[in-house]
């Protein structure tokens, strides 16, 4: 990293122009994670919901069985 700091410094960067790139990767990197969280707690709870159902499915299909008895 200190390499292209280096290099970017010789360019003609300024140390501004370079903070505010950071922030900017900062923040793409962090809303990247963001939404790969977001999207590991929409699979949870698809799978939770999905999981209930079959439950539900089961209880009928014991409470069907059970009645024809």
């Amino acid at each position: 990293m200190e390499n292209y700091l280096g290099v970017a410094k010789d360019a003609g960067i300024t140390d501004q122009e370079i903070g505010v790139v950071q922030a900017i990767v900062m923040a793409v990197s962090g809303g990247r994670v963001l939404a790969q969280f977001r999207e590991v707690q929409a699979r949870d709870r698809a799978a939770k919901r999905s999981e209930q159902a079959d439950i539900g499915n089961i209880c009928q299909e014991a409470q069907t069985c059970c009645s024809k008895e």
